[in-house]
């Protein structure tokens, strides 16, 4: 049994940990890139980059949601369902990016202005975000086509067009970064054209995979008017609404964060964006974890063994939670060699950052477990509402409120600042695990 699970996880949830994995890279990238250009540029990374996550995980809400429903018809074998939900899905996140690309185009400096009260900073924030802000829309289709793709097993071609893109997105940074090949450096500007220009191609390749080389299941406009139903509409808004809000929720809260670090000082803003890369590449790579179990339970849901449905839940959980600890180590004993790259900053704000950097991972340790439980597990048989809940209360009702208290009213150190704000994670650990027991979320949603 332990064999066969250890199988799917080196043949679905590994690649999709890696894909995730390179996926989150772009932001590491170019923070380290800008690193080189002073405190301002890096703070105006992280000022900028946190809202346009806020809205990216928005897209991943409604693109998860869908990854819920078309495992579980994978699962039963239904190729058409698959088929008119991919769809389905990519026009329902295209439509919600493009909205949410003209609120930033509009509101840039406002947004940027939330974080840090610098002029520089949001002179500089506001004009990488403007241009960022389109790849929503591109990955919108990205993530649509993903979940289809990485849903039916194909998730190695996922993962190559992922290495492409990140791959290409280096390039193209170094290029317009410092000017290279006759042109003119571009600075922090320069970074948010790489990662435009790479991410095009990135949607590009993969809408040709999904339409050429996919043999599993049909993108076909025409077989998608007569199959789709009012039906589907709701039952794909039903898990992914709760999901898009449960996520832009959640991202929200790590903005207050980053915005309380802001208001402290330009430095520990810089500090909090040097490290977020580092921890975002850790979380995303367990959200590929979780996403490639939700992926295994979603087809074991789908044809209602729910005797295996439990047996790999506890399987993944223990997974995982080594894996976390091995990660954890790893990084840990990398601060030094990670920080170097930053070695234009001051030395105050670099020893500063060597207490933050133990805090910070520590957070990201706690939450390697509960993102295995609630996005792998509970997510998996359309739990959404708990989940919803208990991230809101544990992030909005604990973790802010601890955070802003020690900021602003005790006025301690940026370390103990980052620790309260991991207070969430210990508080979510004792409530997804008592929902686990319960078994509630073992639930199939298809017909």
């Amino acid at each position: 049994m332990i064999k066969d699970f250890l199988k799917r996880v080196v043949a679905i949830t590994i690649p999709v940990s890696l894909q995730n994995l390179l996926g989150s890279s772009r932001n590491l990238v170019d923070t380290m890139m800008i690193g080189t250009l002073g405190v301002v540029q890096v703070a105006a990374v992280g000022a900028a980059g946190k809202p346009y996550f806020v809205m990216l995980i928005v897209i991943f809400g409604i693109t998860n949601g869908a990854g819920i429903l078309i495992s579980q018809y994978w699962g039963n074998r239904d190729s058409d369902g698959v088929g008119k939900n991919v769809i389905l899905t990519i026009l329902t996140s295209v439509s919600i990016s493009i909205v949410l690309v003209i609120i930033i185009k509009i509101f840039s400096r406002q947004i940027i202005g939330l974080t840090s009260t610098d002029i520089g900073v949001i002179d500089l924030g506001s004009e990488y975000l403007r241009i960022i802000s389109t790849n929503l829309i591109l990955q919108s289709v990205i993530l649509s086509l993903n979940v289809g793709l990485r849903s039916t097993g194909q998730v190695k071609r996922c993962t190559t067009i992922s290495f492409v893109g990140v791959s290409l997105n280096i390039v193209f940074n170094y290029i317009f970064i410092f000017g290279k090949f006759g042109l003119n450096p571009l600075g922090l500007k320069g970074a948010a054209y790489g990662t435009f220009i790479s991410c095009l191609i990135e949607a590009l390749l993969i809408l040709i995979v999904a339409i050429v080389f996919n043999k599993k299941f049909k993108l076909s406009i025409r077989k998608f008017i007569s199959l789709v139903s009012v039906v589907d509409v709701k039952r794909l808004l039903s898990v992914s609404i709760p999901l898009a809000i449960n996520s832009f929720a959640w991202a929200g809260g790590t903005y207050i964060y980053f915005m309380i670090y802001g208001r402290i000082g330009s430095s520990q803003l810089a500090i909090m964006t040097m490290l977020e890369p580092l921890t975002s590449i850790m979380i995303s790579f367990f959200n590929g974890l979780a996403t490639g179990t939700g992926i295994i339970l979603g087809h074991s849901l789908g044809v209602r063994d729910y005797v295996k449905v439990w047996r790999d839940a506890k399987f993944a959980i223990l997974f995982g939670f080594l894996l976390g600890l091995v990660i954890f180590t790893s990084v840990f004993f990398f601060r030094d060699t990670f920080l170097g790259f930053f070695s234009s900053m001051p030395v105050t704000t670099l020893e500063m950052a060597r207490i933050v950097y133990l805090f910070v991972m520590l957070k990201a340790l706690f939450m390697s477990y509960n993102i295995i439980v609630v996005v792998g597990v509970l997510r998996s048989g359309g739990d959404t509402r708990y989940v919803l809940f208990i991230d809101m209360l544990c992030q909005w009702a604990v973790g802010i409120p601890l955070c802003f208290i020690a900021a602003f009213f005790l006025k301690l150190p940026l370390h103990w600042v980052a620790m309260l704000a991991a207070s969430e994670e210990f508080v979510k650990i004792f409530l997804s695990t008592k929902r686990l027991k319960s078994k509630k979320w073992i639930r199939t949603l298809i017909n």
